[in-house]
């Protein structure tokens, strides 16, 4: 028998080859898997970018329209003061002349003729300061209202470009800041730009309304229910009583004044004070009023037109918003949503509700501008130079601006946290920058031999897809030591204290807590990207 030799080495060879190959293939895998978390976390990092970008500008569009609210404010109360001045005027000019009447009656003249001094002395004061008062307030009017038009714009601006075109920029910028090997993928150039015009402003967008001031609609409606929910106290209610007020009897002195937004485009106050005596005698009342003042205001766009305070109309319904009164709509008002019983407010507060003819006196003589015949008006007339029916009327008030919204059936999409658009970035690298054996001289096989190693890369590329979302929830926590930061708070009736209400808030462009969280790709979005192999169970 011949002996063999040699036998192993030829297997010590084989085994050496195969456990070269495999530690090839593990280093081929290493290095693609270690590229793909790279791809991964740089796709991460790009779509939180955009939705994070998107929701910066929901939430500055929101402070814009939360300061435009303010500002509506603002002007609400240049408005009201100069109606409650107005109508104390014109208290000061019929107090002086009743009491000097009064003074010519035996006994009553030793309190009568003191007090014609004194309401002299008031009138004069009044009228001073009313003939300071109106240019300035014009003024401020006029540059609050300039400032609101200016933050119109930008948040419009925002909505409509902020996201959009920004967000496009910040997703390549964050791509090539974490991954210099890495791009966007051209089916997620177009993914992308989609998801972004959809989610702006501009024509074809899916995420907002536009809202008009050109007609009555419902969102404007509903800007205006939020300009008139945050007017102060005395803004919104004026009214006080001096007297005595019994179950049967109520005698004394009844202010009443309230200022509104009639319509989209006109702050309107109106202020009276009467001497009142009311009997209740059960199946009927005796209603006794004296008109002791009277006055109004309102700021609009030219003085040239001025129109009445108690004219106009509104749509015959709750959500016609604030009515400017009428014959046969006398009392709408404010319809408030919170309040309970949802209550609607009478315009102007009730300043047009007496027997005395309040009402038409102010609508005719609202800046102390009464001709002698009306009672109590002579013989001593009014001071100053702001005594014409034209000087009730501030001018260079635009109104309230057109807006954007969320769309409702967004709003209504979510019973719990109210999701916003989502944004898939797909990205992709080149099969070199993973530096697999095939890109290292000295590694693997030769090209096209038998032992080189296929990767089998789709396109002879990485790729990686993440996608993120801007949704809506107010940040609260009960047990954080910042809880009563984000606390939300409602007064349940005018004067009251705001209370903290447990009822959910839903998004919108007035409420700045848009916020921006990573989620699972959508289903849709890997068929977009081309993808659709990829999807869990399909």
């Amino acid at each position: 028998m011949h002996k063999h030799r040699g036998q192993a080495m030829v297997l010590f060879l084989v085994l050496v080859g195969i456990l070269c190959l495999g530690a090839i293939l593990m280093f081929n895998t290493g290095q693609a898997v270690n590229k793909k978390v790279s791809l991964t976390h740089t796709a991460d990092a790009a779509a939180y970018s955009v939705a994070v970008q998107q929701a910066r500008a929901m939430n500055f569009a929101a402070y814009m329209n939360r300061a435009r609210v303010a500002n509506e404010v603002a002007i609400a109360q240049l408005v009201s003061m100069w109606s409650w001045m107005n109508m104390f005027h014109s208290h000061a000019v019929i107090g002086h002349n009743l009491m000097t009447y009064l003074s010519f009656v035996p006994y009553i003249n030793i309190v009568a003729r003191p007090m014609a001094q004194v309401y002299k002395q008031v009138e004069r004061v009044i009228g001073r300061a009313r003939d300071a008062y109106h240019p300035f307030a014009n003024g401020v009017i006029g540059a609050v209202d300039g400032v609101n038009g200016i933050l119109a714009t930008a948040a419009s601006a925002t909505l409509r470009f902020g996201g959009g075109s920004n967000g496009f920029m910040i997703a390549r910028e964050v791509v090539e800041k974490n991954d210099p090997t890495a791009r966007i993928a051209p089916l997620g150039h177009a993914l992308l730009l989609k998801q972004l015009l959809e989610a702006s402003a501009l024509p074809g967008g899916k995420l907002f309304d536009e809202h008009r001031a050109r007609s009555p609609n419902p969102g404007m409606d509903r800007y205006r229910n939020v300009v008139m929910a945050s007017r102060d106290r005395f803004t919104a209610d004026r009214n006080d009583f001096l007297g005595i007020d019994f179950s049967v009897v109520k005698i004394g002195f009844n202010e009443a004044g309230g200022t509104d937004m009639v319509q989209y485009n006109r702050w309107v106050a109106a202020d009276g004070l009467d001497f009142t005596a009311e009997i209740d005698l059960g199946l009927f009342d005796i209603d006794f009023d004296v008109p002791l003042g009277f006055g109004g205001a309102q700021a609009l766009e030219s003085r040239n037109r001025q129109p009445g305070f108690f004219q106009g109309g509104c749509p015959n319904n709750r959500n016609g918003g604030i009515c400017a009164g009428g014959r046969n709509r006398r009392g709408k008002g404010w319809y408030s949503d919170y309040h309970p019983g949802e209550r609607t407010y009478k315009q102007y507060n009730g300043a047009g509700d007496t027997f005395g003819g309040r009402r038409g006196l102010i609508d005719r003589y609202p800046s102390v501008n009464a001709p002698a015949s009306v009672p109590f008006f002579t013989p001593m007339r009014p001071t100053g130079q702001r005594n014409r029916k034209r000087d009730a009327y501030f001018s260079g008030y635009q109104g309230l601006r057109d807006y954007h919204d969320v769309k409702q059936d967004v709003v209504d999409s979510s019973s719990e946290e109210h999701p916003g658009p989502t944004f898939t970035v797909l990205v992709e690298s080149e099969r070199q920058a993973a530096r697999t054996s095939e890109d290292i001289d000295g590694i693997g096989g030769p090209e096209g031999g038998q032992l080189e190693l296929d990767n089998a890369m789709r396109g002879d590329k990485l790729t990686a897809i993440a996608s993120a979302q801007t949704y809506f929830v107010r940040p609260f926590d009960p047990a954080s030591s910042t809880a009563r930061w984000f606390m939300r708070k409602v007064p349940r009736q005018w004067g009251g204290e705001p209370q903290a209400v447990n009822e959910l808030e839903k998004g919108s462009v007035f409420s700045p807590y848009w916020q921006a969280r990573l989620v699972e790709t959508p289903k849709e979005d890997y068929i977009a990207a081309g993808l659709d192999a990829l999807i869990s169970g399909g």
